[in-house]
Parts: structure tokens; C-alpha cells; sequence
């Protein structure tokens, strides 16, 4: 991980290394292996819709860098013992203090008010997104049907890849299939059916 700071931001860079990819170092992104939804969900120790209540960043104990600090107040859980009207923190670097922005690039991004459809790991006191930005999905109500959909992961800052596949066409298919926008209902029928197939 590097930092820089640059017209008072300070910016990390997180570099995801794994074998056989060579050097791969983008100026202003982070390479992650891109998780399909049955890697999500058997990663995930609660899936939940949540209400962002708050964000709050701050410096860390010894002022090194940013940390931010996100209340989530739970709507449907899907997995996990949180219920609904109950509190999940999630804890992660980045933020603003004053005029200095700490930026993570992958890192997914909270906003007061925002519905979101999140893959968490941990505590429900610090919890973190799993597979960073690939772990949200914003959701909204499609206008013409009135359905709630969950969109695909923000994918600024950060390049998907997937060593696992056989071609890189068949690496391109794969990820964009799990990153793909779809119907709230439909994820959650095939979520349901993983986690009762114990995957």
C-alpha cells in the first residue's frame, strides 16, 4: 500500500498481489479479484438491506491515516443475527478530516440516507464490506415496474480480474456476469438458494 499526498489529499493505493498476474500497478486503482455471488455469500457473516444513519471519519490513534466510521440501521437481513431496526457498524479507511481526504481507491463509498443491499464480515460492532466495493449494491425502485434493484458494485477505483478463468473472454463474462444489475427478488431467490445448499 502507498500514499501520497497531493493539493492536501492523501490518496492510498491498494494493490490486491496474487500469483501469476505479473506486475500490475494502475496510477489510481486497486486490482481485486472479482467474487462471484456464491463467493459473497459463503465470505459474508451477515447480508443485510440496510438505511445509512451516519458517517464519520476521523484520524487514527496514531494520526496516520483516515478512518471512517459508518451506522447502518438494518431493514431485512438475509443472513446473519442482525434483525431488523438493529445497528451494524462498519469500519474502514478513508474520509475526510477538515481538508484533508484519504482515498482508498476500491473502497466502497457510504452516503447518509442511501438503501443499500451489503455483504459484511465480522462484528456488527466493526464490521467490514467483503471483497470491498464488490460487497454493496445499491438499490432503488425500477420507474416503469416500481421493483426494487440492486445495482452492480461501484467500479471507480478499482480493475476486476479473475485468474480462475480459462481465456481472457472467458474471464470478461465471468466478471461482468457478477457485477451485472439485477431484480432485488431474483438475487435474493438465488441467495436463498445457496445458503440452504450450504455453499
Amino acid at each position: 500500500m502507498t500514499a501520497v499526498i497531493v493539493r492536501r489529499v492523501l490518496v492510498v493505493v491498494l494493490a490486491l498481489a496474487f500469483a501469476g498476474l505479473g506486475e500490475v500497478a494502475p496510477a489510481q486503482a486497486s486490482l481485486m479479484v472479482a467474487l462471484d455471488l456464491n463467493q459473497l455469500v459463503a465470505h459474508a457473516d451477515h447480508i443485510v438491506i440496510t438505511d445509512v444513519v451516519s458517517v464519520q471519519s476521523a484520524w487514527d490513534a496514531k494520526h496516520e491515516g483516515i478512518v471512517s466510521t459508518i451506522q447502518l440501521n438494518v431493514v431485512e437481513s438475509w443472513k446473519g443475527p442482525a434483525t431488523p431496526q438493529s445497528r451494524i457498524t462498519v469500519v474502514q479507511p478513508g474520509g475526510t478530516v477538515d481538508d484533508i481526504t484519504m482515498v482508498v481507491f476500491g473502497m466502497t463509498q457510504f452516503h447518509p440516507g442511501e438503501r443499500s443491499l451489503i455483504f459484511l464480515r465480522g462484528r456488527v460492532t466493526a464490521a467490514s464490506v467483503v471483497g470491498m466495493a464488490q460487497g454493496k449494491r445499491a438499490l432503488f425502485r425500477e420507474a416503469t415496474t416500481g421493483r426494487w434493484m440492486a445495482d452492480g458494485p461501484d467500479r471507480s477505483g478499482a480493475l476486476f480480474v479473475r485468474p480462475d478463468a480459462a481465456t481472457p473472454a472467458a474471464a470478461a463474462a465471468a466478471t461482468e456476469n457478477a457485477l451485472r444489475r439485477r431484480a432485488l427478488d431474483d438475487l435474493h431467490q438465488d441467495i436463498r438458494a445457496m445458503m440452504k445448499a450450504g455453499r
